[in-house]
């Protein structure tokens, strides 16, 4: 891509995962103009009107990008004010959008998101995900099947890798404990997610979640974890970065050894 080019991103509906994802992407993308591309730009055309982190996120891209000047390296364009796209021109490398054709050099479209294909054909879903019961992820469609992760319907999770990894927690302890004739152990879940939007400079959010077994529901315990503050410190958002590097060490080498 030329210097001087424009990245368009098309960011996708909810849910999807890694809420904070395609504005972590961004933040990256942006990192690398600024050293190697200083006159190009992103573009963000929002089917939202709002995102995951996104006050920290815009302080962030304000402070190291120029966000919300007429130098910005990123451009947000939510839904309200145009954002949402109506098609793709794939030839003529643009994003339709209700008002306008947004011409780039480079197109990132993140789709809408669904179950993954297998989930389908095994008659695991109804719409778009797996409805499971939330205290061991089994398939409300299908006994003896558990569907975790980014398949399933475990809202107020979000669908995160870490919170995933939580679930499969969960599902292997009832599993285990169903083998053997024994009552499964009341579920608890935790996710964690950290964001890196500038060279050190990173924050994160975290949530403890408990199980109501009346509604089937999953519901985040209040006070249990929240936001990296707003008005956290230079210090504070690099120490951020060494947290998020060894958070990733850490839950690779529990998931794989």
């Amino acid at each position: 891509m030329p210097d001087g080019g424009v990245f368009v991103m098309v960011a996708p509906p909810n849910p999807y995962r890694c809420p904070p994802g395609p504005y972590e992407r961004a933040s990256q993308v942006a990192q690398y103009f600024k050293h190697h591309k200083p006159k190009s730009k992103i573009i963000i055309l929002d089917t939202k009107d709002g995102f995951s982190k996104q006050k920290l996120f815009e302080q962030a891209w304000a402070k190291f990008y120029g966000f919300g000047t007429d130098k910005s390296l990123i451009e947000w364009v939510p839904a309200s004010k145009g954002g949402k796209p109506t098609g793709i021109d794939v030839a003529g490398m643009a994003v339709q959008t209700e008002f306008d054709a947004v011409k780039g050099a480079v197109i990132n479209v993140i789709p809408a998101q669904k179950a993954g294909k297998i989930a389908f054909d095994a008659g695991l879903t109804e719409g778009n995900w797996a409805p499971v019961n939330k205290a061991n992820f089994e398939s409300k469609k299908i006994p003896g099947i558990h569907v975790l992760g980014d398949g399933s319907d475990a809202a107020t999770m979000p669908k995160s890798g870490y919170a995933a990894n939580s679930q499969g927690k969960v599902t292997a302890a009832a599993v285990a404990a169903m083998l053997s004739g024994k009552a499964a152990p009341t579920p608890a879940y935790v996710n964690t997610c950290y964001s890196i939007a500038a060279e050190n400079h990173a924050f994160s959010v975290a949530g403890v979640y408990t199980y109501d077994a009346e509604k089937n529901a999953i519901a985040e315990v209040q006070g249990s974890g929240g936001l990296s503050p707003i008005d956290a410190s230079d210090e504070d958002r690099k120490r951020e970065v060494l947290y998020a590097q060894s958070w990733f060490r850490n839950i690779t080498a529990d998931i794989w050894g």
